[in-house]
């Protein structure tokens, strides 16, 4: 069987984050290595994976690491789901199973449907909610039509369509990809509704565990916490850990790592390599990656920290944070409106409604908050960019921008008449 994993894709929703989906680092490792690696423990099988010239080395190093039998298909333009796998058309021969790169679910779910069982089989999830994706039609186990973004109350089952795709024909996929034609990047979608229209046996298994789509930046904050839910209290043995520290619940903290006395580690918490936890700071929930460190201080709480980051004297909650990010001390990210509404995110162009109550600061590569600034609930900075001392951040901030505010002076003679200490020295 070929696997072929979709990795060549644009995530024009996820600004200000730079790294591709698929390679945000969870519990030190990319997030590909996590999917990768439940795959192959579940279907046996070549990998075929679609790449963008910009992530294929670092692909091709996960792929080594996990000692896969694989191939790596370099897809030059971001095109959609069809194009990426005719980019890898020479291999879709046989059995396939087509899985998306970043969506996480629980492991059993590829293999029920690697197993087959008709010409096409799909993974399928009952949702409660409307979900804007793809709904099944079903007669029983069968698939009679897809239909994409039906509408809330237009759904033709409570059905969504995952990416977990098996075809017991790899070529009849790519005939109907190659003859279909339209002027948007929904040809997949499209071909395999002709598949059902021309008689093709198409069944679905359904699917009732997690499942976790990154499509938005503050999606890595529910990413985090699946993973953090699965760790094992370990510290590696040359990782330093104050004995005048706190560390309670499932805690890992990683080789190098450092940790002072008066802090507090409260589980899940993942401590990467070479992180420090400075004097008197707390760390909750939260996915600290490597060469982060925390100076004296500080709490840093549900958030996801990226790696190389530095802290000291400061708030983080809910928080987003790529990497090589940095604050100066009594800056604070606020992740709580007051009137308790959910937080809405503007994403390109458009405001959308995240459903959280809590979300901070969303915060790309190699940016940096001045001393006492303070970001408002899900404000986005982008990469390389630096608001200054003393600013309150209520809008976002493009790359490569610097925002100061200004301060007006005003200055007079004066006259001490000081108030004399004593009388209070006193009452101590």
């Amino acid at each position: 069987m070929k696997i072929i994993i979709l990795a060549g894709g644009e995530g024009k929703r996820m600004w200000p984050i730079q790294t591709d989906k698929c390679l945000i680092p969870f519990l030190g490792k990319p997030l590909l290595y996590h999917n990768l690696k439940k795959i192959k423990d579940n279907v046996k099988g070549e990998f075929i994976i679609v790449a963008t010239p910009q992530n294929k080395d670092h692909i091709e190093k996960v792929a080594k690491e996990l000692e896969l039998t694989y191939q790596v298909v370099v897809q030059s333009e971001p095109k959609g789901m069809a194009d990426g796998l005719l980019s890898a058309k020479e291999y879709l021969k046989e059995e396939i199973l087509v899985v998306n790169a970043e969506d996480l679910l629980d492991g059993k779910i590829y293999s029920e449907v690697a197993k087959g069982g008709a010409e096409v089989v799909f993974a399928a999830l009952k949702v409660n909610k409307y979900f804007p994706g793809g709904y099944l039609k079903v007669d029983r186990d069968k698939v009679s039509g897809i239909v994409e973004k039906p509408g809330e109350r237009n759904e033709p089952s409570d059905l969504v369509k995952l990416v977990v795709d098996y075809f017991k024909d790899g070529k009849k996929l790519v005939e109907y990809l190659e003859k279909i034609t339209s002027g948007s990047d929904n040809v997949y979608e499209k071909a395999l509704n002709q598949m059902i229209v021309d008689g093709i046996e198409v069944k679905f298994i359904k699917y009732d565990g997690p499942w976790i789509p990154l499509k938005y930046p503050w999606q890595i904050l529910d990413i985090q916490g699946y993973f953090l839910s699965s760790i094992e209290q370990k510290i590696y043995s040359d990782a330093n850990v104050s004995e005048k520290a706190i560390i309670t619940g499932k805690v890992l903290i990683e080789e190098g790592a450092k940790v002072f006395e008066g802090a507090v580690i409260k589980g899940p918490c993942y401590i990467g390599k070479g992180v420090v936890v400075g004097n008197n700071s707390m760390v909750r929930e939260t996915n600290l990656e490597e060469g982060v460190v925390t100076g004296f201080n500080s709490d840093i709480t549900r958030s996801y920290i990226g790696p190389n980051c530095w802290f000291h004297t400061n708030y983080i909650g809910d928080s987003v944070i790529e990497g090589n990010f940095g604050m100066g001390s009594g800056a604070v990210l606020a992740n709580l409106r007051l009137d308790d509404h959910t937080i809405r995110v503007r994403v390109a162009e458009k405001e959308v409604d995240t459903g959280r109550h809590k979300l901070g600061l969303i915060a790309g590569q190699g940016s940096r908050v001045g001393v006492n600034a303070s970001t408002m609930p899900g404000v986005k900075i982008g990469a390389n960019s630096l608001v200054g001392p003393g600013v309150t951040l209520y809008q976002d901030v493009k790359d490569n921008t610097k925002i100061l505010v200004k301060q007006e002076y005003q200055i007079s003679e004066h006259t001490p008449n000081l108030t004399s200490y004593d009388q209070f020295r006193k009452k101590l």
